[in-house]
């Protein structure tokens, strides 16, 4: 997917957040165990305010909004369409190849056979995880007021590929001893195959199918919910050690925090 295609996705995955989130501010978000609506909009102002100051040459803007606040809905959903708009005005003026202060150290992206997206540490790079962002977080607000939406196949694979080659290395924790420790996982979607093996020394991911301890299968939206955590395993077909799978879970969730 190029520059162009994320802003595009970042814009409308947005402005359909806020016109979801304006059904019931205060319904509980499943998918969030213990937020509301209001405090993933909240979660959102923080995210679109940090990645605009990123992209301003005079760094971070001042007056950035606190988790606790705006209490008052109609500010919040003020402040929220705001801090969307600015910063899909800020891709706009911007290349994809120019460079930002990277959230994830680029140490953190595995070696793989076929790595896709932009490089970490650019303006490509923010885009792609800001679309990713918006498109998950509506996911979770209109499962919460009952009124689910599609995603783009498309984005969906190339979110799945966000989620195992960026996401999981960068908080990727050798040392950990579970199940998944030594093992290879297979994620299969529409003929797009990773397979990760968890070694004490670090993370190796294939594009190529083959081998694999335990493996999960599934259409890349559900799919791509199911790695973020929000929607349960009875969406995917799951087979080999459930136990390696719920240890790779585990893991996914970690990598989301």
């Amino acid at each position: 997917m190029d520059y162009v295609r994320f802003q595009h996705l970042f814009q409308a995955e947005g402005l359909r957040l806020g016109q979801a989130a304006v059904t019931d501010m205060d319904a509980p978000v499943p998918s969030c165990p213990g937020w509301t609506v209001a405090d993933v909009v909240r979660h959102s102002v923080l995210m679109y305010t940090d990645a605009t100051g990123q992209l301003r040459s005079d760094g971070r803007p001042e007056g950035r909004p606190q988790p606790g606040g705006p209490s008052d809905k109609g500010d919040l959903l003020d402040t929220y369409t705001r801090a969307h708009a600015a910063l899909v005005a800020e891709m706009a003026r911007r290349d994809p190849l120019d460079p930002v202060e990277a959230d994830l150290p680029e140490a953190a992206v595995p070696e793989v056979l076929e790595r896709d997206g932009p490089d970490p540490g650019t303006v490509g790079f923010l885009a792609r995880r800001m679309a990713r962002e918006a498109a998950v977080h509506r996911a979770d607000i209109e499962m919460a007021v009952g009124t689910p939406g599609p995603l783009d196949a498309q984005q969906a694979l190339d979110g799945i590929d966000e989620v195992l080659g960026v996401l999981l290395p960068a908080h990727y924790d050798g040392g950990a001893r579970d199940g998944a420790s030594g093992r290879t996982i297979g994620v299969h979607s529409n003929r797009h195959h990773w397979r990760l093996t968890m070694q004490r020394g670090g993370l190796t991911i294939s594009r190529e199918p083959g081998f694999s301890d335990a493996a999960v299968t599934g259409e890349p939206a559900e799919l791509l919910l199911y790695l973020w955590g929000r929607r349960p395993g009875t969406v995917v077909s799951r087979t080999g050690d459930r136990t390696v799978l719920a240890a790779f879970r585990r893991r996914l969730a970690a990598s989301m925090v």
